[in-house]
């Protein structure tokens, strides 16, 4: 019919518009959606450095509660050591006493490593809470913005549709459901000019002559044997 094949040429040129439409929103929420993911996964790491530090915690007031429970059993030893009546029992007394000193010795290390421990496990979780709030605020900041330019691309995007829907009104349905089929499997371009007069502008692949030229003379639809895609040749 002549002057569809103009209506879908412009068809075309009105969908190229919303997919790139499309894409823009696409970059914006992937974007959202990324900075989203980057915060989740600093939370995580807060929650995991925070479990990690009760737990040195709770093992260093363990080794403390026994460090002092040593301490004590040595003072006591130490003060039943006066009370020694002959040289074995002084010799005991010395080895209890030695041994007591050396397992205070041992737990004041261990102690020592758990608040070492625990002092980097702070500095960690301190590190990760500012890399959190620098990026809680530039989200912040920069979400209402391109919240707002969403909802501006999404407005421009339901102008285009229903310049869409006018479009189409003078294509017949059987033809428009041909050309929607073809954009949906060709990535979106189902209608492509004839390049140099011979070529199609989605192959690359050369066009039948008679094709030309039933476009040429009645402007009828015709599609690439190749690729399937609609052809269009602009007036000259």
């Amino acid at each position: 019919m002549p002057g569809e094949l103009e209506s879908l040429f412009k068809l075309q040129q009105i969908d190229e518009r919303l997919l790139r439409k499309r894409r823009e929103i696409d970059i914006y929420e992937r974007r959202l959606a990324e900075r989203k993911a980057a915060m989740d996964v600093l939370a995580a790491r807060i929650e995991e450095f925070a479990a990690r530090r009760k737990q040195l915690v709770s093992e260093r007031a363990f080794s403390e509660r026994r460090m002092s429970d040593r301490q004590d059993l040595m003072r006591e030893r130490k003060k039943r050591a006066g009370n020694v009546r002959n040289e074995k029992e002084m010799r005991a007394s010395h080895d209890e006493v030695e041994t007591l000193r050396e397992e205070i010795s041992s737990v004041e290390t261990e102690v020592l490593t758990l608040m070492e421990q625990v002092d980097a496990i702070e500095a960690q979780i301190e590190t990760v809470r500012k890399e959190y709030k620098a990026l809680a605020e530039a989200d912040h900041r920069d979400v209402a913005a391109e919240a707002a330019r969403i909802d501006e691309l999404r407005a421009e995007l339901e102008e285009i549709r229903a310049e869409r829907t006018a479009a189409s009104t003078g294509i017949t349905p059987n033809l428009l459901r041909r050309y929607d089929t073809v954009l949906e499997r060709r990535n979106g371009v189902a209608v492509v000019t004839v390049a140099d007069g011979r070529t199609c502008g989605g192959c690359h692949m050369q066009v039948p002559p008679q094709a030309l030229i039933e476009i040429r003379r009645s402007s009828s639809v015709q599609v690439c044997p190749n690729c399937q895609r609609i052809l269009y040749v602009p007036n000259e």
